[in-house]
């Protein structure tokens, strides 16, 4: 005689949100869970939608991502970029948006810091001094332990119709915590899970790189702590420098979109612009010549023959220093009175050598200023007192470039 196993509970279909096992018998209530679907109802249904790319090709709404980088690689600012575009409906980058409401938690800068920023980015953007659709809850020094941090904030917003909610930066949540701990990790990002899913907003949060050499490991390896920080989101943005100094690769790991061909960034204060031009497979292999090693470059680029500003900049970028920290340095010589401006033949010379005349001959001494190319102030030339050239210093050797290290084989 067989035996007939009876459901000991039934399904609630009371409403759209409130399906939920109920006991048919003297039970206690379970808490809700989505009923079990047939395979041939899961692909015949036709109520099932798919959430909008809230930044194409990269991050669809009700979502979690996570934007990783090394130590002040500017992952604010990238963020706050990024919650600009999309309560503008602007393009982040190179991803187009659409717009919608976001809510920036600011848990590290100060208030009146975070307000520059914000002011920066508008004015480098072309905007006005004002966003529509962008909050910004400051809470620097506020008690922000995931646990009972995560619940309230899902309380309060879960019904203010954001899109986007950004977190910088997730280790102000593990308050006591360790980002090692799988438990720890685990319990953060179940909470984000909850705010995500009770607010319909997609999260971004900002998180660090570990120490030491990032061109040997895979991009979602890169990232600090526990391993659930890479497998529980849904799109990672990794930043990781360039060879060209002031540039990093941005690379992209996405569960729920076609893979995305890495390409290189450049930080021109504010924002990031994007350079077509630069190469995403040369990665940083080596630690990173200081300010003073690379200035010690531009002089002994310099200290060959004089060089036009586009000369100049040209040969300084072929040998790995930016754009950006070319002119940095260069405007660093220029008013130290290091280096000066030959009009009349367009070129930079170093302090003190001999100027070339027009014809390419040696001429004098710089010693005196005169306008230069670009509007900026410059020197010019003159003998000394005693009418003699000074005898031009030798030209120091270029160092011997080091080898590039080679990934060990995983």
């Amino acid at each position: 005689m067989s035996t007939v196993l009876q459901p000991k509970f039934a399904v609630s279909e009371s409403g759209p949100t409130s399906r939920r096992l109920i006991p048919l018998g003297p039970k206690r209530v379970l808490p809700y869970f989505p009923p079990i679907d047939s395979g041939n109802t899961l692909l015949t249904d036709t109520t099932i939608s798919t959430s909008r790319e809230l930044v194409q090709g990269l991050i669809h709404s009700k979502t979690k991502s996570v934007l990783a980088g090394s130590s002040k690689s500017g992952k604010t600012w990238i963020l706050l970029d990024l919650a600009v575009s999309v309560a503008t409906g602007t393009k982040f980058l190179k991803w187009p948006t659409h717009q919608g409401r976001v809510l920036f938690i600011n848990l590290e800068i100060q208030r009146q810091f975070f307000r520059d920023r914000l002011r920066s980015v508008l004015a480098k953007r072309g905007m006005a001094p004002e966003v529509n659709g962008l909050d910004v809850w400051t809470l620097r020094g506020q008690e922000t332990q995931a646990g009972t941090f995560l619940p309230q904030l899902t309380a309060l917003i879960q019904s203010e119709g954001y899109s986007l909610i950004i977190i910088d930066p997730i280790y102000k949540l593990m308050v006591g915590g360790s980002e090692n701990s799988p438990k720890g990790v685990g319990i953060l990002a179940h909470g984000i899970e909850r705010l995500m899913d009770r607010s319909g907003a997609a999260i971004v949060y900002a998180h660090h790189f570990t120490k030491g050499n990032q061109a040997c490991k895979k991009a979602m390896d890169r990232m600090s702590g526990s391993g659930i920080f890479a497998r529980d989101a849904d799109s990672i943005i990794t930043l990781t420098e360039h060879r060209m100094e002031g540039c990093f690769v941005v690379e992209t790991t996405l569960r729920n979109m076609a893979p995305a061909t890495p390409f290189v960034v450049e930080w021109d204060h504010p924002t990031m612009v994007v350079r077509p031009d630069l190469d995403p497979a040369d990665l940083l292999t080596e630690g990173r010549a200081d300010g003073n090693q690379a200035m010690d470059f531009l002089f002994q680029l310099l200290s060959r023959k004089p060089m036009t500003t586009t000369q100049w900049q040209g040969e300084a970028a072929a040998g790995g220093v930016s754009r950006a920290t070319f002119f940095r340095l260069k405007a660093q010589m220029e008013a130290s009175r290091q280096i000066i401006y030959h009009l009349p033949t367009k070129t930079w010379i170093i302090r003190g050598r001999p100027v070339p005349r027009e014809t390419g001959e040696t001429g004098e001494t710089g010693e005196t200023g005169e306008t230069g190319e670009t509007s900026e102030t410059s020197e010019t030339s003159e003998t000394s007192e005693t009418g003699e050239t000074p005898e031009t210093p030798e030209t120091p050797e270029t160092p011997e470039t080091p080898e590039t290290p080679t990934c060990a084989p995983a």
